[in-house]
C-alpha cells in the first residue's frame, strides 16, 4: 500500500512539471525565441549567400551575431541577480521583435540591402539575445521544484534543439512562397508572442538583491568568479563545459561537412543525412534525460559519459561509408544532452539564488565563448594539412583524459547528487 502511494506520489510531481503556469509560459517563449533566431540566422545566410553573392562577407555578419551575443550573456547573467528575469526576457523578445519588423520595412523599400545593415541588425540582434538565455537560466530553478530540474531542463534543452532544426526549414518553405519582408514579418510575430508569453512569470527575488544592486557592474562580476573558483563543485563544472566545447565543438561540429565531402566521398545529401542523425540523437539524448530524470550520483553519471564521448568521436573518425557516420553520430548526439543537461540541472541547485544568473551567465559564456578559437584552431591544423578524421581521432583523447583528471582532483563530482 505504501509502495502504491509513493508510486502515486511520484507520478504527480513528474506530472506537475506542466502543471506549472510559469513554467509553461517559459517553454512557450524558448519555443519562439530560438525558432525565431535560427530562421534568422538563416535568412541573414541565405540572403547574402543567394542574393548579394558575397559569401567571404558571410564570417564578417556571422561575427557580428556571435561575439556580441557572448559578451551579452555574461552582462545578461549579472542583469539576471539584479533584476526582473521576465522582464528581461520580456524586453529582450520585445525589441527583436520590433527590430524584425523594421527589417520587413527595409526590404520593402530598399534592395539591395547594404551589407553593414545586415552586420549591425545581427549585431543588435545578438546583444538583445545573449539577455535572454542567462535569464531564461537562472528563473527556471525559481519557477520549478529542485526535484524536476532535470527534467525541465530537458524539457528546454530539447525545445531548442527541434527549434534549430525546424527553424531554417520553415524559413525554407517560407522564402519559396513569398519573400524576405514575409519571413521577417513570421519572425517578428513569434518574438513578440513570446514577449507576452514571460511577462506574467511572476519570480520572488532574494532579500539579498538590494545590497547587491547597490555594487557596481565589475565587483559583481568579479563576485561571480570567485564564487566559481572557491567552489570545488562548480569549478569542476566550469572545467567540463570548457574541456566538452573546446574539444568537441570544432572538430566535430565545424569539421562535419570537410569529414563528409573528403572522407566519406559524400554529396551535398549525405551531408545533410549525417548532420540530421546528429540532430536526431541531440532531441533523443534530451528525452531520455527528461524520462530519466536522474537524481543520483549525476556528477559520476556525466564522468562516465563524458568518456563514452571520446570514445565514440575515436569510432567516428574511422568511419568509411555514410550509413555507418549516421549510426554512430547519432550516439554523439545522444550524449551531448546526456552530460550537459544534468550538469546544468547540478549547477542550478547548488548555486546560491541570489548568484546564479552570474554563474549560469559566466559557464555559458565560457563554453559559447570558446567556440570561435575551437574553429580557429582546427581550421589552423587543417591549414597544415592534417586530415579532419585524424583531428577528430586525437581531439578525442583529452576528453577522455579529462575524465581521469576530474575523477583524481576532484572526489566530490563523483560522489555528488
Amino acid at each position: 500500500m505504501q509502495e502504491a502511494r509513493a508510486q502515486t506520489s511520484e507520478l504527480e510531481k513528474e506530472s506537475g512539471l506542466f502543471q506549472e503556469r510559469s513554467f509553461v509560459l517559459l517553454w512557450v517563449a524558448t519555443i519562439f525565441s530560438s525558432l525565431s533566431m535560427s530562421m534568422f540566422m538563416f535568412v541573414q545566410s541565405w540572403y547574402i549567400v543567394e542574393e548579394l553573392g558575397l559569401s567571404a562577407a558571410l564570417g564578417i555578419v556571422l561575427i557580428s551575431l556571435s561575439i556580441p551575443r557572448i559578451i551579452f550573456m555574461m552582462i545578461g547573467g549579472v542583469l539576471s541577480d539584479i533584476r526582473d528575469q521576465s522582464k528581461m526576457m520580456y524586453f529582450s523578445d520585445i525589441s527583436r521583435g520590433i527590430l524584425a519588423l523594421g527589417m520587413a520595412g527595409l526590404f520593402v523599400f530598399t534592395h539591395p540591402l547594404p551589407i553593414w545593415v545586415l552586420a549591425v541588425n545581427a549585431m543588435l540582434f545578438g546583444i538583445l539575445g545573449g539577455l535572454f538565455e542567462p535569464a531564461r537560466d537562472s528563473v527556471l530553478p525559481m519557477i520549478v521544484k529542485y526535484e524536476q530540474l532535470t527534467r525541465a531542463n530537458s524539457v528546454i534543452q530539447g525545445t531548442i534543439q527541434i527549434a534549430l532544426f525546424s527553424g531554417p526549414l520553415l524559413a525554407g518553405i517560407v522564402l519559396s512562397l513569398t519573400g524576405y519582408e514575409s519571413l521577417f514579418i513570421i519572425i517578428s510575430l513569434l518574438l513578440l508572442t513570446g514577449g507576452f508569453c514571460v511577462r506574467p512569470i511572476n519570480v520572488i527575488k532574494p532579500e539579498s538583491t538590494n545590497t547587491l544592486s547597490s555594487k557596481g557592474f565589475g565587483p559583481q562580476l568579479k563576485e561571480g568568479f570567485v564564487y566559481i573558483w572557491r567552489s570545488r563543485l562548480l569549478k569542476s563544472l566550469f572545467i567540463i563545459a570548457v574541456v566538452v566545447n573546446f574539444f568537441l565543438t570544432g572538430p566535430m561540429f565545424m569539421g562535419l561537412p570537410i569529414f563528409v565531402e573528403s572522407v566519406l566521398q559524400g554529396k551535398a545529401s549525405d551531408f545533410s543525412y549525417v548532420q540530421g542523425g546528429l540532430t536526431f540523437g541531440m532531441i533523443a539524448g534530451s528525452i531520455i534525460i527528461g524520462v530519466l530524470n536522474l537524481r543520483r550520483k549525476r556528477g559520476a553519471y556525466a564522468l562516465y559519459l563524458m568518456a563514452a564521448q571520446g570514445m565514440v568521436m575515436l569510432a567516428f573518425s574511422q568511419t568509411t561509408t555514410v550509413w555507418m557516420a549516421i549510426a554512430v553520430i547519432i550516439f554523439i548526439g545522444i550524449l551531448n544532452p546526456a552530460v550537459n543537461i544534468p550538469l546544468i540541472a547540478m549547477i542550478q541547485e547548488h548555486t546560491d539564488k541570489e548568484k546564479i544568473g552570474r554563474v549560469m551567465g559566466l559557464i555559458r559564456m565560457a563554453s559559447l565563448g570558446l567556440m570561435p578559437l575551437s574553429y580557429a584552431a582546427t581550421s589552423g591544423v587543417l591549414g597544415l594539412g592534417v586530415s579532419i578524421s585524424t583531428i577528430m581521432f586525437w581531439s578525442a583523447f583529452p576528453l577522455i583524459m579529462s575524465v581521469v583528471l576530474l575523477f583524481i582532483c576532484f572526489p566530490l563530482l563523483r560522489a555528488v547528487d
